[in-house]
């Protein structure tokens, strides 16, 4: 059954992978709020005009005009590096996690097995926490999220059927 859970989880990280890799090659598509030149410029109205028209919502400011893309982004953010510390960590995690899980295929030390459980709920968590954040961020975008909605319920559930697995393996059932 370890050895299931293990093949298992090679193909649910193979499909993260496939994800990984498709998200960075459309990553293109992630670009910055749009600001408009009546925000950058302040506006002066006509002394007849000045109550009619509503002030600007948020002028730009002048440090904040020359921002790349992706700190201009990360401003905008709720939680600022959230995106970026859960797309490092759920990857790393996995590997960790399955790293530990094969020794404890290759060796049966019931150790190995629970510190690679630990690890998958830590991967877990930070692939939701992955996802929340990119689905906020395409809703904030009116966007429709890159990656294929079939390839990420395909991931979701091999890493649930793992998590299955592996929780009867350490619980020994």
């Amino acid at each position: 059954m370890a050895i299931a859970a293990l093949f298992l989880w090679m193909c649910t990280a193979a499909a993260g992978a496939y994800l990984l890799a498709t998200s960075l090659r459309t990553s293109g598509s992630d670009r910055a709020p749009q600001t408009q030149e009546a925000d950058r410029v302040p506006q002066t109205a006509p002394a007849g005009r000045a109550a009619a028209e509503p002030p600007a919502a948020k002028p730009v400011r002048d440090r904040d005009r020359f921002d790349p893309a992706s700190l201009a982004r990360a401003k905008n953010e709720s939680i600022p590096g959230m995106r970026a510390l859960a797309e490092f960590a759920h990857p790393a995690l996995a590997i960790i996690g399955l790293g530990f899980w094969l020794a404890y295929v290759l060796t049966h030390y019931r150790a190995f097995a629970a510190i690679g459980f630990g690890v998958l709920l830590g991967a877990i968590c930070a692939g939701v926490s992955w996802f929340a954040a990119n689905a906020r961020a395409a809703r904030a975008r009116k966007d429709a999220l890159s990656p294929s909605p079939r390839l990420l319920i395909l991931h979701a559930v091999g890493a649930a059927v793992t998590l299955l697995i592996a929780t009867l393996i350490i619980a020994r059932v």
